[in-house]
């Protein structure tokens, strides 16, 4: 049996895939992650083709009958036992999780929402192939007649992480959607990501901003360029921004022309470049974003050193910083070891401090 899914997760889950601003709310609602928790656990999901004698068919009772105290036993044999007696009415349910589990009988919906969900959630399911309607039954037939087809119940694999659950639901959309409504979700994902992106004002720029992806990355670049650099820098100005996927915010051109340098997005990338051109000679300031990982190591350093090469940027003319959430994250605990020397390190949970890690001089402190 597959591995079991929250409702709270599948109803997140739902409305990625179905987002609310342009399918109805019956694709993603509550009732209808409860509907994906339930066929799930009582084993209804099958293939479109496969033999219908050889489905475990669900009837909407299945949904409506599950419980926080059923879902909670995740073991195969409860879960046949809770399905077996679903089979056999309500009674049976009761009886089950009363007698045999010792606890009380509490189920998520009253049985009048069963049309409600037999004849929105399911009927516009299975409209964009989602789910399986048993044939040859009639309309009011009070058999067991639903279940998820597998490769919408794939979505609700637990073990998927965020990022690969993206990309099985796009793939899916792309898929199972037809045009329009491929279009409307898009456009909807779109507006919703819009709403979480995070803007970034540029220094010395004339009010100018740049949009980064929703995230802590953003969040940290956002500190590094308003704050950081702000208390750091005579005059900053960004000359560049790298989010994942290859996406490069230049900043402003004049400045790009006036230092002469040219990004080349093709090599090896740091997330931000800066300048100070209040300083003489004008410094640049190489930064990692370590959100998760990509700190400023010895490696590092000599990469970006070629790749400022390249540019036209002066290797004594530059200066490395990595940026990370906090000193108690994770990527701080486990990276900050390994940075080069020579570099700086900032927090953005302590952003008026810096911490510099550099080579002690002999005889530096003497008077």
């Amino acid at each position: 049996m597959r591995k079991l899914i929250s409702p709270e997760e599948a109803e997140r889950r739902l409305q990625v895939v179905f987002p609310r601003a342009a399918f109805d709310p019956v694709f993603s609602s509550p009732l209808a992650a409860m509907a994906v928790s339930a066929l799930i656990y009582v084993d209804a999901v099958c293939s479109a083709d496969d033999p219908t004698d050889a489905v475990q068919w669900a009837r909407p009772t299945t949904v409506l009958w599950m419980s926080k105290g059923a879902l909670a036993r995740s073991e195969d044999a409860d879960r046949i036992a809770w399905r077996t007696a679903a089979a056999k009415g309500n009674k049976h349910v009761a009886a089950l999780h009363e007698q045999t589990w010792n606890e009380p009988f509490q189920p998520s919906y009253r049985d009048n929402s069963r049309e409600t969900l037999r004849d929105e959630t399911f009927r516009e399911w299975r409209s964009h192939a989602a789910i399986r309607k048993r044939a040859g039954l009639p309309t009011a037939s009070s058999q067991p007649s639903w279940a998820l087809l597998d490769h919408f119940a794939d979505l609700f694999d637990p073990d998927l992480s965020d990022e690969d659950f993206e990309k099985a639901a796009n793939a899916w959309r792309d898929k199972h959607l037809d045009a329009g409504a491929r279009l409307k979700a898009a456009f909807a994902l779109k507006a919703e990501a819009a709403e979480h992106a995070v803007t970034v004002l540029l220094p010395n720029s004339g009010g100018a901003t740049r949009t980064l992806e929703p995230g802590t990355a953003s969040l940290i670049v956002k500190g590094v360029v308003e704050t950081w650099a702000d208390a750091r820098m005579q005059k900053p100005v960004v000359l560049a921004i790298s989010e994942p996927g290859d996406k490069v915010h230049l900043g402003e051109e004049i400045a790009l022309q006036g230092l002469g340098i040219t990004i080349d997005v093709k090599n090896v990338l740091p997330d931000v470049i800066m300048a100070d051109i209040g300083a003489d000679p004008v410094q640049f300031w190489i930064i990692e974003v370590a959100a998760s990982d990509g700190v400023v190591t010895a490696a590092r350093r000599a990469a970006l050193l070629k790749w400022a090469a390249k540019q036209n940027i002066a290797e004594g003319r530059c200066s490395f910083l990595t940026a990370f959430e906090s000193r108690n994250s994770d990527a701080a605990r486990r990276r900050l070891k390994d940075l080069a020397s020579g570099t700086w390190a900032w927090f953005a949970a302590e952003p008026l401090h810096e911490l510099a890690w550099y080579e002690v001089m002999p005889g530096a402190g003497e008077a």
